[in-house]
C-alpha cells in the first residue's frame, strides 16, 4: 500500500476529471472524491491510501496533468 498526498492545485484545475479519477483510481465513492477535491481547493492537503506503488505513481502523474499537486508520501513521514 502507498499513500498519495494531494497538497495543492494550480489555476485551471480540472475538478470534474480529478473527481472521476479519484473515484476510479482510489476506489472512492463519487461523493467522497468530491469532498477530497473540495478540501484541496480550500487549501487542506488530503491523503489517500492506494493499493500499490505503481498505482500510486500513475495517480500522482494523472493528477498532475489535471492541475493538482500530488506526491507519494514516504513511509518515514508517518
Amino acid at each position: 500500500m502507498s499513500t498519495v498526498a494531494i497538497t495543492g492545485w494550480s489555476k485551471g484545475l480540472e475538478t470534474t476529471r480529478c473527481i472521476q479519477l479519484l473515484h476510479s483510481a482510489a476506489d472512492l465513492p463519487l461523493a467522497d472524491a468530491k469532498r477530497v477535491i473540495e478540501k484541496v481547493l480550500a487549501g487542506k492537503s488530503q491523503e489517500l491510501t492506494i493499493r500499490s506503488e505503481p498505482d500510486a505513481l500513475l495517480l500522482v502523474s494523472a493528477l498532475g496533468k489535471l492541475g493538482a499537486t500530488a506526491r507519494i508520501k514516504a513511509a518515514s513521514e508517518g
